[in-house]
C-alpha cells in the first residue's frame, strides 16, 4: 500500500471517529393537549449542524423542518371541492375551501458571561386555522448554558 492509501484511510478512519464522537443526540420532545388532542413537537439536535423540528398533530407527523424555516411557517391545504354529480350542474358545488397551519418557534436567547447572548431554546406556537395545536411551548437545549 502507498503512503497515499494510507493517509486516505487514516483520515477516512479520524472522520469516522470524529462523527460518532459527535453522535446525533435522542430528540428533545414536548407534547400539549388542547380537548381530546394531543400534539407533539420533537427537535433533533446534531453538533455543528441544523437542529430539525418535527410536528405531530394527533400523532401523525405534518412537518420536519430545518431550524432556519421554522421560524414563521405557513401551511396551506386545498380540500377538494365535491362535485354535484347528480345534477351535473357546476353553479352547485361550493368553492374549495383552504385550511392553514400557521405558527413558528422562536429562539429562547439568553445573555453569556462577556455579554455574548446564545440560544437556550424555542418556544414555539401553532394553529390549525383559528385552533391552537401547540401555544407557548418551551423546549430548553441542555448543556446550553455551558
Amino acid at each position: 500500500m502507498t503512503q497515499t492509501g494510507i493517509a486516505k484511510i487514516t483520515i477516512a478512519l479520524l472522520g469516522l471517529l470524529a462523527t460518532a464522537a459527535y453522535a446525533i443526540e435522542p430528540p428533545l420532545c414536548a407534547t400539549q393537549t388542547f380537548g381530546a388532542d394531543t400534539n407533539e413537537l420533537c427537535v433533533t439536535r446534531m453538533p455543528f449542524q441544523h437542529s430539525y423540528y418535527t410536528l405531530k398533530v394527533r400523532g401523525l407527523p405534518i412537518f420536519i423542518l430545518p431550524d432556519n424555516f421554522v421560524e414563521d411557517v405557513v401551511l396551506t391545504h386545498t380540500l377538494p371541492s365535491p362535485s354535484n354529480a347528480a345534477t351535473g350542474d357546476p353553479q352547485s358545488t361550493p368553492a374549495p375551501s383552504t385550511v392553514k397551519i400557521a405558527g413558528g418557534c422562536v429562539p429562547i436567547k439568553e445573555r453569556q458571561q462577556l455579554g455574548i447572548s446564545v440560544e437556550t431554546g424555542r418556544r414555539c406556537s401553532f394553529k390549525w386555522g383559528d385552533a391552537d395545536i401547540l401555544k407557548d411551548l418551551v423546549i430548553k437545549f441542555p448543556n446550553a448554558n455551558q
